[in-house]
């Protein structure tokens, strides 16, 4: 399998059902350029039909007579409407737009205007940058479309989220002054624009729903900057939370598909929604404080839509990519792709897969970013092209991994390095004893994966290769240059001021850097130079410090990606990645 190949699937999202249809986007690569259109799969169709062809629409809301949807072009995106099969007509046009819903006879529209990038930038405050934003020149803010666009709210916050019912309208905004994040929900006056804050507390607001009698649900939780926090589900601003399987919502599962995860939720006799169970996601319904399973398997739900009674839902498993469910019938776009599923394997609290290509066939270890993620029943493209390059995979979930319950979320707090490894290096001995592997060991991960590749070559002479991505190396410079990182590995580390001299010792204590000494395995660092999040200077000082060492290391540096250069980069950076990696580890490892 070559690399160009892993990537000629599709990939199906954004299910929205009306009666007996149901329509979805599908997206792909072609000609080194991600394609995004909109498709109908009625029922008793064996085939969906093809509704837009511009390849850049998504987001349809459609009913009987008509059909709402985003369109991108280069600069701007527009909302556009086909009426009783009328050719599209534009509504409106931002220069981004990152949600609308119906409102009446209305659209209310969550976007962000145009701001001139040449111009120089003075930041008055933490945030004022973003993974995939850049340079934060122009917050999201809400418009109303009706016979012509109007911006109702706007301010030095985001709003991120909008529900409305009954003409009544509530928004999710990034919290007042804070730097970190957090955000609350707000009713609008529709007349006057003027908000009254609903939400007590602080937390996060990870989605939210209208309910019947004018009360909002919505996922998240209430305890401030606690990034291991489980989800909870509130199914009322008043009401006690509760949490669906061990994680509520969705999203916290890895793929490295184009098209990630969404959280939503849906009224339909009963609140529907997510949960995560270790490294599964299912769809429940909440009602009369009686929660109940109803969509579960061996997958994890990418994104699902419930109307009149009806559940479509789209799941990604280890073997399937991404398959639509609706009425009855399964629609594989990739029904010629399937992948090998790997052998569970548990020690302790541990949760971890094997998939086995040969005994005496080198192995990777693979390790997950969050660290508050979790790898699990969903396709790995990554997984599947070095298992078919002749290598066994070993991928698990160790303490700070989301989906097993707090305490174990909260494991790796104060301690990002030993412990993790301690639990890595149990599930591969296991590994190994159920599976009768017996070859060498690489080792590879992104972001927090890339600090623990960091920390393992650092601290041990295990692995015979690595290759860092998107990596973590030193968490005072990282509190000073990511998007996210001063309060982040404050908040990680149980450190109030980070910039305290002896918070400063603590975090390089913390650090790869400070045993860089001690490394001699190769290594190969890859990241994006658009990265906000780990910014590339943390790789820039694993590869100095290594080559002043002596020991074989490169750097490969992908212009215009972020910190997703892995899942949704460019495509032929992706391809070009997969490649480059498949080098590194066959100069070291015997295949």
């Amino acid at each position: 399998m070559e690399s160009r190949d892993i990537y000629s699937i599709k990939i199906i999202g954004e299910p929205f059902l009306d009666g007996e249809s149901v329509f979805f986007t599908m997206k792909w690569i072609e000609a080194d350029e991600y394609k995004n259109s909109i498709f109908v799969l009625r029922k008793g169709d064996k085939e969906p039909r093809r509704l837009t062809f511009g390849g850049k629409e998504r987001s349809p809301i459609a009913g009987q007579d008509y059909m709402y949807y985003i369109k991108s072009s280069e600069n701007s995106e527009s909302v556009m409407v086909i009426r009783n099969s009328s050719e599209p007509q534009e509504l409106l046009k931002l220069k981004s737009i990152e949600k609308f819903i119906l409102h009446g006879k209305s659209l209310l529209v969550i976007g962000t205007e145009d701001a001139p990038v040449d111009k120089p930038f003075t930041a008055t405050r933490l945030n004022y940058r973003f993974d995939g934003r850049g340079i934060i020149r122009v917050r999201k803010s809400l418009f109303i479309f009706g016979e012509k666009l109007e911006k109702i709210l706007d301010g030095d916050f985001d709003v991120t989220d909008v529900v409305s019912q009954d003409g009544r309208i509530w928004v999710v905004l990034t919290s007042y002054g804070n730097d970190a994040g957090l955000s609350d929900i707000y009713e609008l006056d529709p007349t006057t624009h003027e908000l009254r804050k609903i939400t007590q507390g602080e937390g996060i607001i990870n989605s939210i729903l209208a309910l019947p009698g004018g009360d909002v649900a919505y996922t998240g939780h209430r305890e401030g900057i606690k990034p291991w926090a489980v989800r909870k589900l509130f199914p009322g601003i008043d009401r006690e939370s509760v949490v669906l399987g061990k994680h509520t919502g969705n999203g916290s599962i890895i793929s490295d598909l184009f098209l990630g995860a969404r959280d939503r939720m849906f009224w339909d006799d009963g609140i529907y929604c997510c949960g995560q169970n270790g490294g599964k996601t299912s769809i429940y319904r909440f009602t009369d404080r009686k929660m109940k399973e109803l969509v579960e398997g061996d997958f994890s739900i990418q994104d699902f839509h419930v109307n009149d009674g009806k559940i479509a839902y789209i799941y990604s498993s280890q073997e399937k990519p991404s398959v639509l469910v609706f009425q009855n019938i399964e629609y594989d776009p990739n029904p010629n792709f399937k992948g090998v599923k790997g052998v569970k394997v548990e020690t302790g609290n541990v949760e971890g897969w094997v998939m086995k290509h040969g005994e005496d066939d080198p192995s990777i270890l693979f390790v997950h970013g969050g660290p508050h993620m979790a790898y699990g029943e969903s396709f790995m493209l990554e997984f599947q092209y070095f298992f078919n390059q002749g290598y066994n995979i070993f991928f698990c979930n160790p303490r700070g991994s989301a989906g097993y319950g707090e305490d174990f979320s909260a494991g790796c707090v104060s301690d990002w390095g030993n412990g993790p490894a301690e639990d890595i290096f149990n599930f591969i001995e296991k590994g190994k004893e159920i599976t009768g592997i017996k070859g060498n060991f690489a080792i590879t991960g992104g972001s927090y994966g890339g600090y623990m590749t960091n920390w393992m070559i650092t601290n041990n002479n295990y692995f015979r290769a690595a290759i860092s991505e998107r990596c973590v190396s030193n968490l005072v410079s990282m509190c000073g240059t990511s998007d996210i990182g001063f309060w982040f590995n404050a908040a990680y580390m149980n450190i109030t001021d980070p910039w305290k001299e002896d918070s400063i010792l603590e975090l390089m204590k913390a650090s790869p850097i400070m045993k860089i000494k001690n490394a001699t395995t190769p290594t190969m660092f890859i990241h994006g130079e658009n990265d906000y999040r780990c910014p590339i200077e943390q790789a820039e000082q694993m590869f100095v410090g290594l080559k002043m060492n002596g020991v074989d290391t490169e750097l490969v540096r992908y212009q215009g990606d972020g910190h997703e250069h892995a899942r949704s980069g460019k495509p032929g950076n992706m391809i070009h990645r997969l490649d480059t990696k498949n080098a590194w580890f066959r100069k070291y490892m015997k295949v």
